[in-house]
């Protein structure tokens, strides 16, 4: 039970059932609008904790003050130049001001800034009962959730994702009382809908999670996983294991409220299909697990997760064996005429599949993709042998108007690959058909071998050139051509198997090859420079999301100038490198000395002094300056060599040593010297200090 002076307080939006994609967004949302509210009214509390099950949301926030804190805060108004006319009286700017924050111009006050005198006024406000509060910040919370879909159901034409049924909104045992949706809240909630939906009373937050459980419900949305998982090792256990799928996992938890494990059994005649279509038939028409045997092959047992309690098992279990075993009988049938039928037979028919109405067909992507993978096995010497790559192209969306990829999509590529080995093609050609899709997220899996990766290169390249030259760039979030993926993808895979080749100009072939509808559209003329910027700006993304600091990203990139295709492999030992280096306490140091060296030849270049190619070496008059130019000559070899060889930490350690030769260079020399010919020479001798690292990192964008 809470003290005198905290409470919990508790609030459910009960519901219809709400789509899994729909909840964890909005539970995000929940948490910023309360933890938003509370510190907006000074109301000091606890931890603040979201669950949700299919048909219910809540918070709960603990150890809540039961009334706001006193707040004072300093308003200021006007300058204080208008506040009173010749005569010392208050203008109609100073009375206004005053009327505006509730007070009279005798208590307003002069306050010096930094910007100058102005009218100021100290206001003092009341805390307030928190539990008044709550009637203004639980109804806030509850219309501030968006869903990506809403609907209307009764007369205020409030919009949620689904009806809202019921509302709990406690402070302590006191209930806050409000009305949204035609819903008054109350202190009861409803139990778990399959068993009759009882009332269920909450006489206070902290007995919640209990007495729900108690009712069959888990609300608690990482215990409900975790009792889920249980439950299915449980009845697993004697026969096998269950073929990890967290994905599945985190989707049935948003499906039920209470989760019971039911082992169930197909015919073992359908242990003929691919594995990858058993899976997706168990888990697209039912949420279902697939089990592996005891030797980690597939058998022919699925479990199902029935919402409720461990009750009706049999009538459940029978259930989920009808339907798959439907499903698995329609995927027979489509399986059995794709094989008949053929790969082959499929790419004609492409040609009437629209790949987009304003860049052409399937067929006609594929037709570039094979020009596209062509120019660049030869421009970048991959020798990777014509008629393979050509075979795999064309096979490559062959099973896109398959029977089964039309009843599943999500098996596009896998079923490429199964029906490509089954007619004799050769493992290389089959995993390209699969894997030329891939990666399939921003960090998902490379494709395994060179042929793959090279269609999967040509693909994604035009998939971006089309969709640039008629103007669908990816905008805010949204991106439902995939562009982002693509281009994630793409780059990921250059740096994997062309880290040392510059692509600017394969990326500009591309375009060459697109249909001339396309090439002469209006939007197409700055198609080139928009995607060209657009992947610069994934190759930040991918850096950064390595964990690199943006000036870090910035000072490797920064090296590369207008060319940012070229060496991409190099860019994450570079930044390993780097962030190892920065965290001697020496580097801050360096970092300051070559940001001088750029900062002495902005000046220069300002003042039109000549930076000279060649250091005459007759000018070095200084020892300083005789010492630092002898010590710069035999680091830079040693740099390119390092670079050549991708030792990167190690030419950290080279700047290290030309540091005190800098240091006594601007200790002893006047750079800008009164003898134009030796200032000049001296300025070209700090330029081609700063030029050993040029073509490894800019030190000018480090922070």
């Amino acid at each position: 039970m809470s003290n005198n002076n905290e409470r919990i307080a508790l609030l459910e939006i009960g519901t219809e059932e709400i789509p899994t994609s729909y909840i964890e967004p909005a539970l995000k949302q929940i948490e910023q609008t309360a933890l938003k509210e509370f510190a907006s009214l000074n109301i000091k509390h606890g931890s603040v904790k979201t669950f949700a099950t299919p048909r219910r949301f809540t918070l709960i926030v603990e150890n809540l003050v039961v009334k706001s804190e006193d707040k004072t805060e300093e308003i200021l108004g006007p300058s204080w130049k208008v506040a009173k006319d010749a005569n010392g009286q208050w203008t109609q700017a100073a009375k206004g001001f005053a009327a505006k924050n509730g007070t009279t111009s005798d208590k307003l006050n002069k306050r010096i800034t930094e910007k100058g005198e102005y009218l100021s006024f100290t206001k003092n406000t009341k805390g307030e009962k928190t539990g008044k509060l709550l009637t203004v910040i639980f109804p806030k919370i509850i219309s501030g959730i968006s869903f990506p879909k809403a609907m209307v159901w009764e007369e205020s034409g409030f919009k949620f994702a689904r009806p809202i049924r019921n509302i709990i909104a406690l402070f302590g045992k006191k209930i806050i009382k409000f009305k949204i949706a035609g819903v008054d809240s109350s202190n009861w909630t409803i139990g778990l809908h399959t068993y009759g939906r009882s009332k269920i009373k909450i006489d206070y937050p902290e007995n919640y999670i209990t007495a729900l459980k108690n009712k069959s419900v888990l609300v608690d949305q990482n215990a409900r996983r975790e009792e889920m998982k249980k439950s299915i090792e449980s009845v697993v256990k004697g026969v096998g294991s269950v073929i990890s799928d967290e994905n599945l996992v985190d989707e049935v938890n948003y499906l039920v409220e209470y989760p019971s494990a039911v082992l169930c059994n197909f015919d073992e005649k359908y242990l003929d299909l691919p594995p990858e279509v058993l899976a997706v038939c168990m888990k697209k028409s039912q949420k279902c697990f697939a089990v592996n045997d005891k030797n980690g092959k597939f058998l022919n047992c699925f479990i199902g997760v029935k919402n409720g309690v461990s009750t009706y098992l049999d009538i459940a279990k029978e259930g989920y064996e009808r339907v798959v075993t439907a499903r698995l009988a329609d995927a027979e049938f489509f399986y059995k005429n794709d094989l008949k039928n053929g790969l082959d037979a499929n790419i004609e028919k492409l040609k009437g599949v629209v790949f987009h109405k304003e860049i052409g067909t399937v067929y006609e992507k594929m037709e570039r993709v094979k020009k596209i993978a062509s120019f660049f096995n030869k421009e970048f010497s991959m020798q990777i042998d014509e008629t393979s790559l050509e075979r795999s192209v064309m096979l490559s969306k062959a099973d896109l108007v398959s029977e089964m990829v039309f009843e599943y999509p999500e098996l596009q590529g896998a079923m490429g690959k199964i029906y490509a080995l089954k007619s004799g093609e050769s493992a290389d050609v089959a995993e390209s058909v699969e894997q030329h899709y891939w990666p399939l997220s921003a960090s998902g899996k490379l494709p395994s071998n060179k042929l793959a990766s090279l269609i999967s290169l040509a693909d994604k390249i035009d998939t971006l050139a089309a969709n640039f030259s008629i103007g669908l760039e990816p905008s805010g979030s949204a991106d439902p051509y995939g562009i982002r993926r693509a281009g994630v993808g793409f780059i990921r895979i250059v740096a994997e198997i062309l880290p040392n080749k510059e692509l600017s100009s394969a990326i500009e072939k591309a375009f060459e090859f697109l249909p001339e509808n396309v090439k002469s559209n209006p939007k197409s003329k700055t198609s080139y420079e928009k995607l060209i910027n657009f992947l610069r700006q994934r190759i930040e993304g991918i850096l950064e999301s390595e964990g690199y600091s943006f000036d870090e990203v910035k000072s490797v990139l920064g090296v590369l100038g207008n060319n940012k295709f070229k060496d991409l492999g190099s860019l994450l030992p570079k930044l390993a490198a780097l962030k190892n280096a920065r965290q001697k306490g020496d580097f801050s140091s360096i970092s300051a000395v070559f940001k001088r060296i750029n900062n002495i030849l902005s000046q220069a270049k300002k003042q039109n002094i000549a930076v000279l190619d060649a250091i005459n070496e007759s000018l070095l008059v200084e020892d300083a300056e005789k010492n630092l130019f002898d010590c710069v000559k035999k680091t830079k070899a040693e740099v390119v060599g390092y670079i050549s060889q991708n030792k990167y930490a190690e030419i950290f350690d080279k700047v290290l040593e030309i540091k005190p030769s800098v240091d006594g260079f601007f200790e002893k020399i006047m750079v800008m010297a009164e003898d134009v010919k030796i200032k000049s020479n001296r300025i070209s001798l700090l330029n081609y200090t700063k030029d050993i690292f040029a073509e490894f990192l800019d030190f000018s964008a480090l922070q």
